[in-house]
């Protein structure tokens, strides 16, 4: 078992890299899992505090390498923006990057856990904004919010270029 100061090394020397990545397939999540014992594997009393603890500073890292790569301070200043609903998005974020499954389910696919966490590790204020004006315009009722949410935040890199430019052909071309 590794000690709890070369784990929080680990993790903090690994934020750097995995805010520079531009590939999903380079970050090796499997150093990343906050949790040392396997599922079934049992822990003594005194291992599991300390896997408590190493468990719950790699949650708290984690919150901060989130709350820094959207910019989360910048945000909370910008008054079309809710802080409870921004706070409900890292909440699912931070969920979502420190779950220990193999795969992660979005919009009924099941994708391999360390995609879904690069992506998740990726995004930014823009992204995040992308997801708020989303939530914003819908208008239809979301049974599962936290899928729709998991699904929006997954996909914002690949589709925010796309809504925002068909909104600008709505308003320039379009219509009401």
């Amino acid at each position: 078992m590794e000690n709890p100061t070369q784990l929080n090394k680990d993790i903090l020397s690994k934020e750097q890299s995995i805010t520079d990545l531009s590939s999903t397939d380079s970050i090796p999540f499997h150093s990343l899992n906050p949790l040392p014992f396997a599922h079934g594997e049992a822990a003594t009393p005194p291992e599991r505090k300390r896997t408590e603890a190493k468990s719950n500073s790699a949650v708290e890292i984690y919150r901060e390498i989130i709350k820094d790569n959207i910019e989360y301070d910048h945000l909370i200043q910008n008054c079309k923006i809710d802080k409870d609903r921004l706070d409900e998005i890292v909440d699912l974020m931070l969920e979502t990057v420190c779950t220990a499954r193999k795969t992660i389910r979005i919009a009924g696919d099941d994708y391999p856990a360390e995609l879904v966490k690069s992506k998740f590790l990726k995004l930014n204020s823009s992204h995040i904004e992308f997801v708020l004006d989303c939530m914003r315009e819908n208008t239809t009722k979301v049974r599962n919010i936290k899928q729709y949410l998991k699904a929006v935040l997954f996909n914002a890199p690949s589709t925010i270029d796309s809504y925002y430019t068909a909104l600008v052909n709505h308003d320039l071309y379009g219509g009401e």
